[in-house]
């Protein structure tokens, strides 16, 4: 759908892992309405990169009374008519999560990221080290969301940052998999092998899954190994392909034997 072009696809898998489980879908309709070079062209504005992404989540509708997000407002419709822009059709939604994972926190930390780097995805191609990349995804959000996490709302002082549980699932869920997909593509081994390699490094997802494989023995010390019981429980336990897989294999030999164990009667 992009032409190979490798910085969209990146752009876009980015922003849908900004906007975490609930707005996935949202924030990545978001990405995909935005053409990548018009970004380009206000990456050195933080107000017009908030103005875009602010304004086609359609979150800079109505009447505001702080003078920031009528700033916002005026730029995002000069800009809408320049472009032709239409603003995404999927809602964001703000119930059911903490206020530092609000959608305006994040499309503003997404922003900042934007304005802070240039070719994100060819940085990550040339670099070998990890902790370089994870510093460029650690960003602040502009200093009006330090004291709000709505438009309209005041709150007390508290920075937002993008903390470091955020860029090890953005590191997870986007860096590797787009590194290890054009490494496929163009056939590079060096990529595909960073790729590994940076999985070995981060640290383990605990989740629901992962959890349940750990506490039938299988080990979870990394993210290679996270990612690994989460293939297979998709792949496998989900299609209850058991007699297909090692892992199920051993898990009911040893469930049998368990049970032929407890079976046995007891001698007097």
């Amino acid at each position: 759908q992009s032409s190979n072009h490798w910085e969209e696809v990146f752009w876009w898998l980015l922003a849908r892992n900004f906007g975490a489980k609930l707005n996935s879908e949202a924030f990545e309709a978001i990405a995909r309405s935005i053409p990548i070079n018009v970004l380009a062209k206000h990456k050195h504005s933080i107000h017009q990169l908030e103005a875009l992404l602010l304004g086609q989540a359609n979150l800079l509708k109505g009447e505001f009374d702080d003078e920031y997000p009528k700033l916002l407002q005026r730029e995002f419709n000069f800009l809408r008519k320049k472009y032709n822009l239409h603003p995404s059709s999927i809602p964001v939604v703000f119930l059911r999560m903490r206020p530092s994972n609000f959608p305006t926190i994040r499309l503003a930390q997404l922003a900042m990221l934007i304005h802070q780097t240039s070719h994100l995805f060819s940085k990550i191609l040339d670099t070998k080290s990890l902790a370089e990349i994870r510093s460029l995804l650690e960003v602040p959000a502009n200093d009006f969301w330090h004291y709000h996490y709505t438009f309209n709302q005041a709150s007390s002082f508290k920075k937002k940052t993008l903390g470091a549980e955020m860029a090890n699932n953005i590191l997870i869920n986007t860096v590797v998999p787009v590194l290890f997909a054009y490494g496929v593509f163009h056939n590079y081994d060096t990529c595909k092998e960073k790729a590994i390699d940076w999985l070995g490094q981060l640290p383990a997802e605990h989740n629901s899954i992962t959890d349940g494989f750990v506490k039938s023995g299988l080990i979870n010390k990394c993210a290679y190994d996270s990612q690994a019981l989460i293939e297979l429980k998709n792949e496998y336990c989900n299609d209850k392909r058991c007699l297909d897989c090692s892992v199920g294999n051993y898990l009911l030999r040893e469930a049998a034997q368990e049970y032929r164990a407890s079976s046995r009667p007891v001698s007097a």
